[in-house]
């Protein structure tokens, strides 16, 4: 019970827009421009062009485009560097509402966030017109403002979030799935992107190749406990917190680590294979859900992903302790501290 009052207390979606202060809301500012510049489009009147108008104006957190901008912060205080980093921050999150769109298609998903997703709001087609929209905007801008290095990043950052959807859709109903394999998925989902973000910051700003890989590491230590984080959001009964039913991933098959970690204890796959064969049958209960949660408690399903958590938290410290201190290394140390926090 205290790991599900924590979290609905200082849920990640709910304190992170407050511990990125330190990028200044002129900041932020500007690469609002950028995005408006670049998804700015023909399609007026038309569900697509909702889509993206919808995209250009989003409120989201920033949390991506703030992350490049963080690490930029270690090199080159210039107008030039500052302007691409701007750039750079909205191709990053023009590629995260692609993805985000892209995700809503797949899952069929009726909301995102607690609101109506896209494709359930303009329709699949418009979705689908969209998301591809704004890829090849990403691409045409990285090209045009001669963006290549930072390109290749994002690039191979795509593709791993492609492999990520794509591994998590081969383990679906797996009654066997693997750690190791739910790691590397969402290494490809959520990771991948946010050591993009922290590598073309410190790349695109002149830092040196030691800081540059330092800091794609903290990207990716903070991605992981980012994800970890939000899957044991998934056992907090309060559907607003995360804008969806309670373990929904678990209803379509997709095993997170709390479960996973349970399974592998003592009676854990005889206790749980139930519910995960009910599952892929489409025939879980709300009964069964409670008991599965139960099961997952009793086993230290949840205290193991806090423990996951952890361990990149420590890996995440040590590689702020080995850079520069300045105001934002010691503001990624609180964003650090608080996603590990219990």
């Amino acid at each position: 019970m205290m790991i599900k009052q924590t979290l609905l207390e200082t849920s990640a979606r709910k304190f992170m827009p407050k511990l990125f202060a330190g990028i200044s809301d002129d900041q932020v500012r500007r690469v609002k421009e950028y995005i408006k510049l670049y998804t700015k489009h023909p399609f007026g009147g038309t569900a697509t062009g909702a889509v993206l108008d919808d995209a250009a104006s989003s409120q989201g957190k920033m949390i991506r485009p703030r992350l490049v901008l963080m690490a930029g912060s270690f090199g080159t205080d210039r107008d030039d560097v500052r302007e691409r980093l701007y750039k750079l921050a909205a191709v990053v999150e023009m590629t995260h509402l692609a993805s985000l769109i892209h995700d809503d298609i797949v899952d069929d998903a009726p909301v995102r966030r607690g609101k109506p997703s896209v494709q359930s709001k303009y329709g699949k087609n418009a979705a689908v017109y969209a998301g591809d929209f704004l890829m090849s905007r990403i691409t045409f801008y990285l090209m045009r403002e001669g963006l290549n290095r930072a390109g290749m990043v994002i690039a191979q950052a795509v593709e791993e979030m492609c492999a990520g959807e794509i591994g998590q859709a081969m383990c679906r109903y797996k009654e066997d799935v693997t750690i190791d394999q739910y790691l590397q998925n969402i290494h490809g989902k959520t990771v991948a992107l946010f050591r993009a973000c922290c590598r073309i910051g410190a790349m695109e700003s002149g830092c040196d190749e030691r800081v540059s890989r330092m800091l794609e590491s903290f990207g990716e230590c903070l991605g992981y406990m980012f994800q970890m984080r939000d899957d044991l959001l998934d056992f907090v009964p309060d559907s607003s917190m995360i804008g969806k039913k309670a373990h929904q991933d678990f209803r379509e098959g997709i095993y997170t680590l709390p479960v996973l970690l349970a399974r592998e204890q003592p009676g854990g796959r005889r206790l749980l294979h139930p519910y995960m064969e009910r599952s892929a049958e489409g025939t879980l209960t709300h009964a069964d859900i409670c008991r599965m949660e139960e099961i997952v408690a009793a086993l230290g399903g949840l205290e193991g992903a806090w423990n996951q958590i952890h361990t990149y938290q420590k890996r995440a410290e040590d590689i702020l302790e080995a850079l520069p201190s300045s105001d934002i290394s010691l503001q990624l140390g609180k964003i650090v501290r608080k996603l590990g926090a219990v």
